[in-house]
């Protein structure tokens, strides 16, 4: 019953983050944030891939696993699983090149990005695909999340706006590319 809510991929990646996070912090001396994403940085091309798991702390870790479980929620029930692993994994590529190539020349962990790109998918599929049950999923992901748009005209210290303006940009992208249907 616990599958039929929460998509097994979404589980299993929120199960990965608290590992990488627990683990991080056990081990004494070690910070695997530092292989987060370095802007224009050779070194910080690894991060595009591994930001996505790495957390500056349990308040971070936190909001972005429930807004992952929620969101991964309504999104594979709105467009299936195989779609959103699709959204998963561009959209956490496409957030990450976006910071790596533009963003100021800071350490950016998190899985924001991600989050980011399931709220631009959901709201882009509403206007690429218009029906009743893409809006519903719209207007659920807004009343759930909506105030998160914020951060995208303002912005805050230690809170990477350019990984929320790509991963929405890139989620944006993802619905107009792989959520359109065909005539």
């Amino acid at each position: 019953m616990f599958k039929r809510f929460i998509p097994p991929e979404i589980l299993w990646f929120v199960i990965t983050l608290w590992a990488v996070f627990l683990i991080d912090t056990l081990l004494i001396g070690i910070n695997f944030n530092y292989f987060g994403i370095r802007p224009r940085n050779i070194e910080g091309l690894m991060g595009i891939l591994l930001s996505p798991f790495l957390h500056a702390s349990l308040y971070h870790l936190l909001s972005n696993s429930m807004a992952i479980l929620i969101l991964g929620s309504l999104l594979k029930t709105a467009i299936g699983p195989s779609k959103l692993r699709l959204v998963m994994i561009f959209g956490a590529i496409g957030s990450g090149v976006g910071v790596w190539l533009l963003a100021s020349n800071a350490l950016v962990v998190g899985a924001s990005g991600m989050v980011f790109a399931f709220l631009g998918y959901l709201f882009a599929d509403a206007l690429f695909n218009p029906s009743l049950r893409s809006w519903l999923f719209a207007i659920l992901s807004f009343f759930a999340y909506g105030s998160a748009l914020f951060s995208l005209v303002s912005f805050l210290p230690h809170i990477s706006w350019s990984a929320h303006f790509w991963g929405f940009t890139t989620g944006i992208l993802l619905s107009y590319f792989i959520g359109r249907k065909r005539p």
